[in-house]
């Protein structure tokens, strides 16, 4: 399981660059994002971190980006589909989207579009969802090893993972 601090880290190593303040806004406010990442996690335990932080991330980057108010794309409920929800609404509405669809793909597609199906908007989304996901686990594994072969290599400068 990739953490939410991990997460986070490969998500400002792998996108130096962001639109607007977001990159600032991203680092000032990493302990709330962890937060929510983590309660998602608790509430939602089959939910990969990674897949709900990516969907926050293209959405509204994790809450930062301007007019947003820290919501990450989803209405407060079906029912007020205009009122910004907080990001645990997000959540909510990706998990119920993989339990209707059965896929995470299907469940980015529905998050986006309202549909499981493949459609032009929905398919091109959920693809540049898996990338960055699979980014997002690259460099986690990457950075995992850099710290395991510090550890064999050097124990006096062994980081904990």
């Amino acid at each position: 399981m990739i953490t939410a601090a991990e997460v986070i880290t490969a998500i400002l190593v792998l996108y130096p660059h962001m639109s607007g303040n977001n990159r600032q806004c991203i680092m000032e406010r990493r302990s709330q994002i962890e937060q929510v990442l983590v309660e998602a996690q608790r509430q939602y335990p089959e939910m990969p971190t990674e897949v709900f932080a990516t969907i926050g991330f293209m959405e509204t980057h994790l809450g930062c980006d301007q007019g947003e108010g820290g919501n990450w794309g989803a209405p407060l409920s079906p029912q007020q589909r205009h009122i910004a929800g907080a990001p645990i609404q997000a959540a909510t509405a990706l998990w119920r989207s993989y339990q209707v669809c059965g896929t995470w793909n299907g469940a980015a597609r529905r998050f986006r579009t309202g549909l499981c199906r493949p459609t032009v908007i929905g398919t091109r989304y959920s693809t540049i969802a898996n990338q960055i996901t699979n980014r997002i686990r690259l460099n986690v594994d990457s950075s995992r090893e850099h710290s395991r072969r510090l550890c064999l290599n050097s124990p006096m400068e062994c980081r904990p993972l």
